[in-house]
């Protein structure tokens, strides 16, 4: 009896002993075989690097309101909302989201300009009858970076004659000694970008300039184009400056995998060229708060690239290393031939 008593007792304890043991490496105590190891920060992207302000402050004469203010807004807003932006669209007084001319250019510049060297200039063509008002936090965000940015417009903002419109305001100011741009704009350092109407816009100034700008101003040369998600009406192949191409995952409008490859960037064999598919972002994301738009980054780095000489902002898109592709930022990243060879 006394044997049988033992003999339950120590499987008691047996039992005891294995539940407590259970119980520590569960908790992961110290000196345990599941010890949690160092945890380590995120790798930074593109995104987190370089979607914030840069150092300049913003002067313009611009005046921005929402755009529901007005009847044409309060569709444009409902449409956006609809298919997923979160924040208020902002608007100019142009028409029709107003009573002011429905054609002209918005100025954005640094406000320390008169300190500065010569500023790169941008050429930020909105989109088909959108409201250049609805582009001035990025407008902003490229200025604080130390670019000065000429948005033209005309409510259809789809072809050249609107990049146009803003290359020769930038020139009028540059030659204008009441300016504050008189002599501060680095028209040499001139960057064509454009959303989807005015993407294609955009691009068709970068296969056109290049082979002009000499007669429009001896110092006017294209340092590249900026393509967001842009429309049908422009062919790779007649591109000679080095493109980007972004694209975003849900986009119904300007598909990652239609005319954006089959005729712009496959075709585009003369210039060095990249595509970037971010995930997540719709065809309207670039008129979403800069938080809520996961290509403002991208944006950014290349701008900082073609026009700054950014050695950082190069690595995401030069040498065999290149950063993109490992970013998860984008559901697919390429690049051309030309692109690859460049050190």
């Amino acid at each position: 009896m006394g044997r049988t008593v033992t003999s339950r007792n120590l499987a008691t304890v047996g039992l005891r002993v294995v539940a407590v043991a259970i119980v520590v490496a569960m908790l992961g105590f110290p000196g345990t075989a599941t010890a949690r190891e160092p945890t380590h920060p995120p790798a930074p992207t593109v995104q987190s690097l370089f979607n914030t302000a840069g150092p300049h402050p913003v002067a313009t004469t611009v005046h921005i309101d929402p755009c529901r203010e007005s009847v044409w807004g309060m569709v444009q807003q409902l449409a956006v909302q609809a298919l997923g932006n979160r924040e208020d669209l902002t608007c100019t007084r142009a028409f029709p989201n107003g009573l002011d001319s429905p054609v002209g250019v918005n100025v954005y510049h640094p406000a320390d300009i008169a300190a500065l060297p010569p500023a790169p200039l941008i050429v930020l063509t909105p989109g088909y009858h959108a409201n250049p008002g609805m582009y001035d936090a990025m407008a902003r965000q490229w200025v604080s970076h130390g670019f000065v940015v000429v948005i033209p417009y005309e409510f259809f903002n789809s072809l050249i004659h609107v990049p146009a419109l803003g290359v020769a305001a930038a020139v009028a100011a540059h030659r204008d000694p009441n300016s504050p741009l008189h002599h501060r704009i680095d028209l040499g350092r001139t960057v064509f970008a454009g959303h989807s109407g005015g993407g294609q816009a955009a691009l068709q100034a970068g296969a056109l300039f290049p082979g002009v700008a000499g007669l429009v101003d001896p110092g006017l040369r294209v340092a590249g184009v900026l393509a967001v998600q842009p429309g049908p009406l422009a062919i790779g192949a007649s591109i000679g400056v080095p493109t980007l191409f972004l694209t975003g995952s849900d986009d119904f409008v300007v598909p990652d995998g239609a005319w954006v490859r089959w005729w712009q960037y496959d075709l585009t064999v003369h210039a060095p060229a990249w595509i970037a598919n971010a995930r997540g972002v719709s065809h309207f994301s670039p008129v979403d708060g800069l938080a809520h738009y996961r290509s403002a980054g991208v944006a950014v780095a290349w701008l900082r690239y073609l026009a700054l000489g950014d050695e950082t902002a190069k690595r995401y898109f030069v040498g065999p290393e290149w950063l993109l592709p490992a970013d998860d930022t984008f559901v697919s990243v390429e690049r051309n031939a030309l692109a690859s060879a460049l050190r």
